[in-house]
C-alpha cells in the first residue's frame, strides 16, 4: 500500500509538539494542529483548532477539525483584541480564542478580512497522523497509521515508527476468513453480528454481508475469539496452536496445575516476580498476542486436558467487556456441572510484579483440586469449528462429572437461543434453507432443532412468511446435546389417491386466499373457486389431469 508522505502532527506545543512536526518535516510534507502557537514555522502547515472526526485509513485519512480564526485571511491587526468582552482573544506567534469566548460576535463584527468564524470546519488530508496525548482513550487511537504519544520522549519513539512507514510499505495479513461460512445474513435479511464490537472497524456491516478491511485489522484476534463459527482465524496463531500448547504445558505433575493465559507485553511482568524472588504458586505460562484471542471454549479446554484453574492477565489494550464475557460462560459452565468457579481474570492491565503475585496466590489458595483433572481425555478434533468443539467440552463435562445440569440463563448475552415453532407452519423450508448452522433440518415432514447449533442469529425468524416462528435468548447447558422435534403438523390424503401430501396449515391457507375470492365470475374456461377448493384436496399428481377433465367439461367437451 501506499502511505504517501503527509504526515499530520496534533499537540500543544507544552507537549513539544512544534519539535516533533519540524524533525519530520525534512522527510515528510508535515501538517501541524495545536490549539496555541508559540513559534510559527514556515516548513510547516499550522493549523490551530481541535479534532472533530477522523475517516480513512493509512495513506487517505481525512481529518475534519474546527477553528475559529482562518489564519491565511487574519491580517494580525489586533481589532478583535480590542473588541473582545471577555478577554479572551489572545496572541503569541498568532491570533487564538480561547476558553472565556461566549459567542458573542463582537470580534466578527470588527475583522475587516472575515477571518473569523466559530465553528468553521475543513478537512486536512494526511498518511499517518502523530497524537501527542496523555488521553488514553482518545477516540480516534485504534487504527494502524494512527500513533498516540503521551509525552515529546514517547512522541519521538513513534516519529521512528511513522518514518519507517513513509512511501509504499507492506503490512502484515493478520486474518484468513471463510466467508462462505458466516451467518451475517442472506436474502436480504440481516443475521448474526457478534464480531461487530471489532475495537478497529476492520469488520463492517454492507447490507446483509459482513466486509473486512486488511488495512485496519490490527490482529488483536478479537474476532476470532467471539466467532461461534471459526470463520476469522489468525494466520500465525490458528485455533488448533493454542489448543495444542495447551495440552503440552497440562501434560505434565505438577500440583495445582493452574494455566495462565497472558498477553505477550506481560512476558517482563513474570521475569520481573522471579528476579524480586517474590514467591507465588508456580504456573503454566501461555503466552499469547492478546487474550482478546482467547475464547470460552480455550478456557474449558484447558479443564478437559487436566487443568485445576485458568487466570487470565491482560493488557492495556485489552478489551475486557468481551474477555469477561469469555470468562462468565467459562466460569457458568463449570459451576453447572458442579465443580465452581475455576477462571479468574486479572482484570488491571498494568498490574506490577507485586500485585500480580498477591492476586495469583490468593486465587490459588482458594483453589481445591480439580475432580476430573485425572480422568481419561476424550479425544477431540481441536480443528473443527467453535461451536463443535464447544459442544463436545461441555458433552465430557457431563460423561465425567455425571452431573445433569439445570442452570438456564434467561436473555442470554451468550449466542444461544431456543426457538419454537406454532401451527401455522406449512413446512415451506424458509427457515430450514436459511440456517447457516443446520440447527433446523427438514425430516420428511418434521422439522427438526439441535439447540446446540443455534448461534441465535434470527434468521429464521425473519424468514418465514407465516410469522409461525419464535425465537428467544436463553442458554440452558441440559439441551446443549439434544435434537427436538419443533413441528410435525397433519398432513390430508389425496382424494384421488390417498397419498399424504399437504399439510393441514398449508391447505387451510391456501383455502382462505380461494375463499377470499369468492363471487367472483370465472371466465370461459375457468374454475370456479368452488371447484378450486375441491382441486386443492388431490396431490400434484392427481391435481393436473383432475383439471383438465374438468375443464373440458366446462366448456361442452365430452369424453375426455
Amino acid at each position: 500500500m501506499d502511505a504517501g508522505y503527509d504526515v499530520l502532527v496534533i499537540g500543544d506545543e507544552d507537549r513539544g509538539a512544534i519539535e516533533v512536526a519540524k524533525s519530520l518535516s525534512n522527510l515528510s510534507n508535515v501538517h501541524l494542529l495545536t490549539k496555541s502557537v508559540q513559534e510559527w514555522c514556515d516548513d510547516i502547515a499550522m493549523h490551530i483548532g481541535e479534532v472533530k472526526g477522523i475517516r480513512g485509513t493509512i495513506g487517505e485519512f481525512e481529518v475534519e477539525i474546527e477553528k475559529n480564526i482562518d489564519e491565511e485571511k487574519c491580517i494580525s491587526c489586533g481589532l478583535c483584541v480590542a473588541a473582545c468582552p471577555k478577554n479572551a482573544i489572545r496572541y503569541n506567534a498568532a491570533y487564538t480564542i480561547g476558553e472565556g469566548c461566549d459567542k458573542c460576535g463582537d470580534c466578527i463584527d470588527v475583522c475587516p478580512t472575515g477571518a473569523i468564524e466559530f465553528h468553521n470546519r475543513e478537512v486536512i488530508h494526511a498518511g499517518q497522523i502523530l497524537v501527542i496525548t496523555r488521553d488514553k482513550e482518545w477516540k480516534w487511537s485504534t487504527q494502524f497509521g494512527i500513533y498516540i504519544a503521551a509525552d515529546y520522549e514517547d512522541a519521538l519513539s513513534k516519529a521512528l515508527e511513522l518514518v519507517s512507514n513513509l512511501g509504499e510499505i507492506k503490512k502484515r495479513k493478520y486474518l484468513e476468513l471463510d466467508l462462505g461460512r458466516c451467518a451475517s445474513g442472506r436474502s436480504e435479511l440481516i443475521g448474526c453480528e457478534f464480531c461487530l464490537p471489532c475495537p478497529y472497524e476492520a469488520i463492517t456491516r454492507e447490507g446483509t454481508k459482513m466486509v473486512f478491511n486488511e488495512i485496519r485489522c490490527q490482529g488483536c484476534g478479537l474476532c476470532c475469539a467471539l466467532c461461534p463459527l471459526s470463520v476469522p482465524q489468525l494466520q500465525q496463531y490458528p485455533n488448533h496452536l493454542m489448543y495444542s500448547q495447551i495440552e503440552n504445558l497440562l501434560s505434565g505433575d505438577l500440583h495445582p496445575k493452574v494455566l495462565l493465559f497472558a498477553c505477550s507485553e506481560h512476558f517482563e511482568t513474570l521475569n520481573a516476580v522471579g528476579r524480586k524472588k517474590i514467591k507465588y504458586p508456580a504456573l503454566l505460562p501461555l503466552f499469547v498476542p492478546c487474550i482478546d484471542l482467547v475464547s470460552e471454549t480455550h478456557i474449558l479446554s484447558a479443564f478437559e486436558l487436566g487443568a485445576d484453574g485458568v487466570i487470565l492477565l491482560g493488557c492495556e489494550n485489552s478489551h475486557l467487556e468481551q474477555i469477561e464475557t469469555a470468562v462468565k460462560f467459562a466460569n457458568m459452565a463449570l459451576s453447572a456441572f458442579d465443580l465452581g468457579e475455576r477462571v479468574f481474570l486479572i482484570s488491571d492491565g498494568q498490574c506490577d510484579a507485586e500485585d500480580f503475585a498477591k492476586e495469583t496466590v490468593d486465587f490459588v489458595n482458594e483453589l481445591s483440586p480439580s475432580p476430573i483433572r485425572n480422568m481419561k481425555r476424550e479425544k477431540i478434533d481441536f480443528t473443527k469449528p467453535k461451536r463443535d468443539v464447544l459442544l463436545e467440552l461441555i458433552q465430557n463435562l457431563h460423561k465425567k462429572t455425571k452431573v445433569h445440569p439445570g442452570l438456564i440463563e434467561e436473555n442470554t448475552q451468550f449466542p444461544f437461543a431456543d426457538v419454537a415453532i406454532d401451527s401455522k407452519c406449512t413446512i415451506c423450508n424458509a427457515c430450514v434453507n436459511l440456517c447457516s448452522t443446520n440447527a433446523l433440518s427438514k425430516e420428511g415432514n418434521k422439522v427438526n432443532f439441535v439447540y446446540g447449533n443455534c448461534i441465535a442469529c434470527g434468521l429464521c425468524e425473519r424468514a418465514c412468511p407465516e410469522e409461525a416462528i419464535t425465537l428467544e435468548r436463553a442458554l440452558d447447558f441440559s439441551r446443549l446435546v439434544e435434537k427436538e422435534t419443533l413441528v410435525e403438523p397433519e398432513f390430508i390424503a389425496c382424494t384421488g389417491c390417498g397419498k399424504l401430501f399437504m399439510s393441514r396449515s398449508a391447505f387451510e391457507r391456501i383455502s382462505e386466499l380461494l375463499k377470499e375470492r369468492e363471487g367472483e365470475s370465472g371466465g370461459k374456461g375457468e374454475l370456479s373457486v368452488e371447484e378450486q377448493l375441491e382441486l386443492l384436496r388431490y396431490c400434484e399428481d392427481c391435481r393436473a389431469s383432475k383439471a383438465v377433465e374438468w375443464m373440458y367439461r366446462k366448456v361442452g367437451v365430452e369424453g375426455v
